[in-house]
């Protein structure tokens, strides 16, 4: 039995999707926070699992059973009682005690590349603190890190998609030249199954990517390519930036950029050690062959989940 946090979230979807074409045969939960995100996993062939990574008494009904976890839960911004610290750290170290407890026999961990608690951004520090606390619960794991994940729904590429449908300018935060490492969501989930029944994986903290690297200003190139759109770049200072983003974190439901990507954005998000085909023996779709969804992005859709109202979907 398998059991996934996060089962509602984006790459949740496509892990639940990548178990049920895998064809182990195992039985899978999907812990969901309300009976209306239940659906989703029933259509992906898993058993939704009222709970939250927040509340230990509902992860331990969740863990019944269990032998391996998912550890999918995360928030990339604060927002009202949802903070990363509550979420990604104390989520994180909530489910090693329930796991504990239920007797779980692996616990496999998805996060951003490079998280650790002593770096100044909130994302990557919070994830850094669940992290270690998963190293050091005993129980047999795998940390799985990636940079900028994307595919049908991913908030990332439709974001820049989005912003492009407005016209003459693009804006580009910083110089553009921040390089990151896209991975399809389909082979990160297929990463993380893999994980699942890997020797190799045990015990070990391991870098999943794309293989190309990219800069912020080339994925915006792509992007404008793909959708066949002529754009003046504006290059933006991120010092400029940091103003209307903190408002619009404010004031939207779901802003387009939060404080925490805006901070990240101005560094490097790549590996020296990818994984993905090495041990996973998985060939990475690059960016340009896997963004033809862009062409359905409409500014209507960005204002719309900006304001809580829908998704990339």
């Amino acid at each position: 039995m398998i059991l996934i946090t996060g089962a509602n979230g984006y790459v949740g979807g496509y892990v639940l999707r990548a178990l049920a074409q895998s064809g182990s045969g195992k039985a899978v939960k999907g812990l969901v926070r309300s009976e209306a995100q239940a659906d989703k996993v029933r259509r992906q062939g898993a058993l939704p699992v009222i709970g939250d990574v927040t509340d230990p008494a509902s992860l331990a009904r969740a863990m019944e059973g269990v032998d391996t976890v998912i550890h999918l839960a995360a928030v990339n911004r604060d927002r009202g009682a949802a903070t990363m610290e509550r979420i990604n750290a104390g989520g994180a170290r909530n489910v090693v005690e329930a796991a504990k407890a239920a007797g779980v026999k692996r616990i496999i961990n998805l996060v951003g590349l490079g998280a650790d608690e002593s770096r100044p951004f909130p994302l990557a520090s919070t994830q850094g603190k669940g992290v270690r606390a998963i190293i050091e619960s005993g129980i047999p794991y795998t940390i799985l890190e990636t940079s900028v994940i994307f595919g049908e729904g991913d908030e990332f590429i439709n974001t820049l998609a989005g912003l492009a449908r407005i016209p003459p300018f693009m804006v580009v935060p910083g110089d553009g030249k921040t390089a990151v490492q896209p991975m399809a969501a389909a082979d990160v989930a297929a990463c993380v199954v893999k994980a699942v029944d890997l020797p190799e994986t045990v015990n070990q903290r391991l870098q999943i990517c794309g293989s190309e690297v990219l800069t912020l200003e080339a994925i915006i190139d792509a992007i404008l390519a793909e959708m066949g759109l002529s754009r003046i770049k504006l290059k933006v200072p991120a010092g400029l930036l940091k103003l209307p983003v903190a408002l619009m974190d404010k004031l939207l439901a779901r802003p387009p950029v939060t404080p925490s990507l805006l901070g990240m954005l101005g560094v490097d998000n790549t590996t020296r050690d990818n994984k993905t085909e090495t041990l996973f023996g998985i060939t990475p779709l690059r960016l340009r062959d896997g963004i033809a969804f862009t062409r359905k992005m409409t500014l209507g859709k960005l204002i719309r989940r900006s304001l809580g109202k829908g998704e990339y979907r």
